[in-house]
C-alpha cells in the first residue's frame, strides 16, 4: 500500500545568464532542506569559478 504525501514534485527551472563573456546555465529546484538561497548559491559557484580560473597558469 502506497501512501501519498502532501508533497509537490515541480519540473527544475532552468535559466541561462552571461556574467563576462561567460555563459552560464542554471537548473534550480526547491529543496526543503536548503541552508541557502539561490542568489546566495549562484555567487557561490560564480566566485569558486573564478578563483579556479585565477589559479590557472
Amino acid at each position: 500500500m502506497n501512501t501519498v504525501t502532501n508533497q509537490q514534485i515541480s519540473a527544475p527551472i532552468v535559466r541561462q545568464y552571461e556574467i563576462g563573456g561567460v555563459r552560464y546555465i542554471v537548473k534550480a529546484s526547491v529543496s526543503g532542506r536548503a541552508s541557502e538561497n539561490a542568489v546566495t548559491k549562484i555567487n557561490r559557484l560564480i566566485q569558486g569559478d573564478l578563483e579556479k580560473k585565477k589559479s590557472q597558469p
